[in-house]
């Protein structure tokens, strides 16, 4: 039964036999539930109790339900949002996810795909929830001289050299609008950095958009940035606004910018000048005040060398460079970063840790990471779903952590190779028993994904962090292999 304290599920479709529907469903699961029929009762059930997990409808009545997205993502950064449609293609998931939504669900629901997302949903909120009430009390009881004030924005983990280096020039570019470049290795924290200029700049009320140019398909990658006209193209059937326009007075920030198409590199250019764009399918010019990050995980002089990145546009990007350091670069920070994750983890599952033994934490700060922080996320939560006791101790690391060299290993998170391929691992040798004909990748990928979905009960964002790849990613896969969600 739920009460008061139970998260609130909050329902935004224009169907009221679907409201009615998911109600029963969700009120049976023991979720509270609220409903809105339309924007204007989705923004007042929002005044007036901050929900946890939103269902909101792609066609919202006379509303776009992803400028809908946009707007919420910007105004209620811890809202989980699940988009919902009849009408659903990858393509869009894929948008609305890149936009900020969690996951994607097609209409009329699976009920057992649903009662997953929504388990997941409420502990990501809920997990949000606990780790910014341990931010705030953190903050008061590590609270500096009167007149002081902590930085603002994402936490930036660690006291180490290379990151105290960091917030300072994070805290000197921010408030000017200068366009920023940040260069690392994948898994670093590049995003987490641009949040945090966001986060300081006069910028900050306004929206922080995200666009990984990795992730979106080719045919997709100009629209997205800078919207279509009703019948531009097969599909086009309305306007859209695109990520330029959403990040108007906001900061646009274009991680991976070295995969950008060559061609329309050149759009990009000249909006970098002139701040000028048009939607695909229209002549007529609009204009934005956008301030601009990007970022890369390759070296950009090389890509400008073999003609995959465009000189004059890594010059307009490159105004305020910013490295980040890999880990390995920063092994006194290793331990701090992974008792923040292990605190996430704890909230997320509901699990009590005490933290890691000193002996595990020596182990850890060892390791080179060649995945980054992002695979020492990865081993975190992995530790902290099978630790069976309050203490993490050096029993429970990983061989290929403890002796790298004798036991090789690649991190899940950084598995993904440039065409975003599946890792896959066999122990046959040739000539032993039980060889099997080789199969084409093809026909292994999809079965891994296949496998992934099938363990996770339809949950695209579990079966990618099983898989070591994006949402975005396994989405693009499920569309070129035709496989059906359910």
């Amino acid at each position: 039964m739920a009460t008061p304290k139970t998260p609130l599920i909050l329902i935004a479709d224009d169907d009221p036999n679907v409201l009615k529907a998911l109600k029963f469903h969700l009120e049976s699961w023991g979720c509270r539930v609220a409903l809105a029929i339309d924007k204007g009762q989705l923004y007042r059930e929002l005044d007036r109790e901050p929900a946890s997990v939103l269902l909101l409808d792609v066609r919202f009545g006379e509303h776009d339900g992803v400028e809908v997205l946009r707007d919420l993502v910007s105004k209620s950064p811890n809202l989980v949002i699940i988009m919902m449609t009849a009408y659903g293609t990858i393509d869009s998931a894929v948008a609305a996810m890149k936009l900020g939504a969690t996951d994607y669900l097609t209409k009329p629901p699976d009920l057992n795909r649903l009662k997953v997302l929504i388990g997941d949903a409420i502990a990501k909120a809920t997990a949000t929830a606990s780790a910014a009430e341990k931010v705030r009390s953190t903050s008061k009881s590590t609270a500096g001289p009167p007149g002081t004030e902590a930085p603002k924005g994402p936490l930036i983990v660690g006291n180490g050299p290379a990151i105290q280096r960091l917030r300072t020039l994070i805290a000197s570019v921010a408030p000017t609008d200068a366009t920023v470049l940040i260069l690392g290795e994948s898994g670093t924290g590049k995003e987490v950095a641009a949040r945090s200029i966001h986060a300081q700049s006069r910028r900050k009320d306004a929206p922080f958009i995200a666009l990984n140019m990795a992730a979106l398909p080719r045919e997709l990658v100009e629209s997205t940035l800078f919207g279509h006209e009703k019948g531009a193209f097969t599909g086009a059937d309305q306007p859209q606004q695109g990520s330029v326009e959403a990040a108007d007075q906001g900061t646009l920030f274009l991680d991976e910018i070295g995969e950008m198409d060559v061609g329309l590199q050149s759009k990009l250019l000249r909006f970098l000048q002139e701040r000028t764009f048009q939607r695909v399918g229209s002549s007529k010019e609009r204009s934005v005040d956008v301030r601009i990050i990007a970022a890369t995980n390759r070296d950009p002089h090389e890509q400008v060398r073999k003609g995959q990145l465009r000189e004059d546009l890594y010059y307009r990007l490159n105004v305020v460079p910013l490295i980040l350091p890999p880990l390995r670069d920063r092994r006194e920070d290793i331990g701090k970063l992974a008792e923040h994750f292990l605190a996430r983890v704890a909230a997320r599952y509901g699990r009590a840790f005490d933290g890691f033994s000193p002996e595990a934490l020596h182990a850890l700060s060892q390791y080179d990471w060649p995945g980054n922080i992002r695979q020492l996320e990865n081993m975190v939560e992995r530790l902290g779903i099978f630790s069976t006791g309050p203490i993490i101790g050096l029993d429970a690391i990983p061989p290929e952590i403890l002796n790298p060299s004798s036991a090789p290993y690649q991190p899940i998170s950084s598995m993904s190779t440039p065409s975003d391929s599946i890792p896959v691992a066999s122990d046959l040798t040739p000539g032993s028993e039980g060889d099997e004909p080789l199969r084409p990748i093809d026909q292994i990928e999809k079965q891994a994904i296949e496998d992934a979905l099938r363990r996770s009960r339809g949950n695209v964002r579990e079966a990618a962090r099983t898989l070591g790849l994006g949402q975005a990613t396994v989405y693009r896969k499920i569309k070129r292999y035709g496989i059906h969600l359910g």
